[in-house]
């Protein structure tokens, strides 16, 4: 006589989940910033063919040679930097769905650290003006011809402590960098990022290894600041102590911008 065991089977241990992959750091991709500097040269032919247009058709035409170039240039600029700021914050906000501050580590510094960084920034543009007068600096550069007149010299002091260093701290230490300490570890992005920094402003300063070279190590300085604190705003407040002295130097120089001769003296 055969029996049938009717008893239940033992209730099995719910399968576990394995746990969610982290969220990858940054959350854009190298091609994304490559897509971020496609929106800046864009900007800058589009914005600038628009403005030389709208010139000409109201009779008002400008050559390169002329002081109104300086104008119609840094327009252009501020018009392109415009659209990548939109750009990079859709990209972050929209895309990825990540609150833009935090994605691209912006914190603005607590109670009065933030004066800390602009003198920081101040004293390393003394410190680069020291070490500059040691090198073969060429008497003559092209950034020179930005500054032919008094107003040419306020319209590149207003731009160079305000847009520029916002935008170039954003895409340097804020984009470019945390793709390529994740590549490539943090010391190459580094100086990676460093090496663009100075790259991008070569045609200013003719190519010329000297000033290239004063640049490329105040790039490793911002960046630096960038990975021991993680968070570009720092960077950006020294940038602006850097240029806010250049060009307070500049303005001392010059008699307040009104002879512009004695840059080329110096």
């Amino acid at each position: 006589m055969s029996t049938t065991d009717n008893s239940l089977p033992e209730p099995q241990p719910p399968l576990e989940m394995p746990p969610a992959p982290p969220p990858r750091d940054p959350v854009w991709t190298g091609w994304d910033v490559v897509m971020i500097l496609v929106v800046a040269l864009l900007g800058l032919f589009v914005f600038g063919t628009l403005i030389g247009v709208a010139l000409t058709a109201t009779h008002h035409p400008v050559s390169s040679t002329s002081p109104g170039m300086l104008r119609v240039m840094l327009l252009a600029q501020s018009l392109s930097y415009v659209a990548v700021l939109l750009f990079m914050r859709a990209l972050v906000v929209r895309h990825y769905h990540r609150r833009f501050a935090d994605a691209v580590q912006w914190h603005w510094p607590r109670e009065h650290r933030w004066l800390v960084y602009l003198l920081g920034g101040m004293a390393l543009a003394v410190l680069v003006q020291l070490v500059s007068a040691l090198l073969p600096i060429p008497k003559t550069l092209p950034i020179d011809k930005y500054f032919q007149s008094r107003s040419a010299a306020y319209i590149m002091a207003a731009f160079g402590i305000s847009m520029a260093p916002l935008v170039e701290e954003l895409f340097f230490r804020g984009f470019l960098y945390p793709v390529l300490a994740r590549r490539l570890g943090v010391a190459v992005g580094v100086v990676l990022t460093a090496f663009g920094f100075a790259l991008v402003h070569a045609s200013q300063l003719a190519n010329a290894w000297a000033p290239l070279l004063v640049l490329f190590m105040v790039g490793m300085a911002f960046t630096l600041v960038r990975v021991v604190t993680r968070n570009v705003a720092p960077g950006f407040l020294m940038h602006v102590g850097y240029n806010l002295m250049l060009f307070s130097m500049l303005y001392v120089a010059t008699d307040h911008f009104r002879h512009m001769e004695k840059m080329l003296q110096q």
